[in-house]
């Protein structure tokens, strides 16, 4: 059977079309009874780069999203048409409320590298979810404690168990995955040091023990003084839970653990970190906001915007200025005046002196703790 169609406006658009359908007519037979349901359920298999946590939400929005809305449509039948209809559908979630349009952006974001996968593999000829229009994103901004607000924690928690773990992610910024991964070989005490190598992710219930969460989350990451003296207590704690545990202690060699050694599950340290924070009638924040505070904190304080970053694993600089724009407004005002009033005389800093900003770290807690730039090399890696 011939197909044929006319009526294109250029020859360059009659020539992607005849060369759509060659790409059509070269694809397996089989893959012409395919759906996107079956399509999407291999993809999902095939993922085993990805790591465990981001596999299950892939999993999750296509189950609740696209396999509902587009599961039964032939994957080569696909079109545009089928997905602004599937957004305009899931406005609304399954729990009655709006879906926000971050959450749409990452159903489409699925899609869309499934179906760029498909067209790799010759699967089908174009991509239908190249040319969507979306709601534009509203980005959520880090909600920091202030440092009174911080003095209050740490001083209200300070007979808490977990109180060295928050206390920890307020010095470092690093994530609640990246804390809770943390091994006592990770340490270096005596250098005033610890080594970003692993997090610890849940993946449906269970604690996944995994690399960081990027290339350049693995990092070295400068402790304060009254930092490492925290350590140092809660190791001492924790051999005295093992002593007391005897035989039935796990071995983990984890910093962070339960009473008789397991790892903690990252949604406990969520909910008790929530606890603690609510005893003390503070504003209610993600463990997850300690690190932004970090960050918030550093920045206001002067600390140069690269050692921010570094600190915090991020790849890119502009990630850290983008996710701290408010405080870097702030940062950017005061250094507006202080180059005016030396411009003017109103200063007796010359303007080069003012402009110098030496990198100071800014520990958190009611103590002050002076953090080096650069750590010693790591007695493991100096080896090498």
């Amino acid at each position: 059977m011939q197909t044929g169609k006319a009526g294109f406006p250029t020859r360059a658009a009659a020539q992607q079309a005849l060369q759509d359908v060659v790409r059509t007519l070269l694809v397996d037979v089989g893959v012409h009874s395919v759906t996107v349901g079956e399509y999407l359920e291999t993809w999902l298999t095939g993922k085993h780069a990805l790591k465990p946590k981001t596999v299950e939400l892939y999993r999750t929005l296509a189950d609740n999203y696209l396999v509902p809305h587009l599961g039964d449509i032939k994957l080569l039948e696909l079109r545009a048409q089928h997905l602004d209809r599937m957004y305009a559908a899931i406005t609304v979630g399954k729990s009655g409320r709006p879906l926000s349009p971050s959450t749409i952006r990452r159903v489409h974001g699925v899609l869309r590298s499934a179906l760029t996968t498909a067209v790799k593999r010759r699967l089908i000829p174009y991509s239908p979810a190249e040319h969507i229009e979306l709601a534009p994103e509203n980005p959520r901004r880090p909600k920091p404690w202030t440092i009174a607000q911080c003095q209050a924690f740490l001083a209200g928690s300070a007979d808490d168990r977990l109180a060295p773990l928050y206390e920890l992610i307020l010095a470092t910024g690093l994530r609640r995955g990246e804390a809770l991964g943390l091994r006592w070989e990770d340490l270096d005490l005596d250098g005033a040091a610890l080594y970003v190598i692993q997090q610890i992710v849940e993946v449906r219930g269970q604690p996944v023990v995994g690399t960081p969460k990027t290339k350049h989350g693995t990092r070295v990451v400068s402790l304060d003084t009254v930092t490492v003296a925290t350590l140092r207590q809660h190791r001492a704690v924790q051999d005295l839970e093992r002593i007391a545990w005897g035989p039935a202690w796990n071995e983990a060699g984890l910093v962070f653990t339960r009473e008789d050694g397991r790892g903690l599950r990252p949604q406990y340290a969520t909910k008790h970190f929530a606890a603690l924070a609510g005893q003390l009638g503070l504003p209610l924040i993600r463990v997850h906001d300690l690190r932004h505070t970090h960050a918030s904190v550093a920045l206001a304080a002067g600390v140069d915007l690269k050692v921010v970053s570094d600190r915090l694993g991020h790849s890119q600089i502009s990630i850290t200025a983008d996710l701290y724009t408010h405080v870097s407004r702030g940062v950017s005002q005061a250094a507006a005046d202080r180059i005016a009033d030396a411009m003017r005389g109103t200063s007796n800093a010359l303007p080069a002196a003012s402009l110098q900003q030496k990198p100071e770290n800014v520990h958190l807690s009611a103590s002050e703790g002076e953090e080096r730039a650069r750590p010693p090399p790591h007695p493991r890696r100096s080896e090498a």
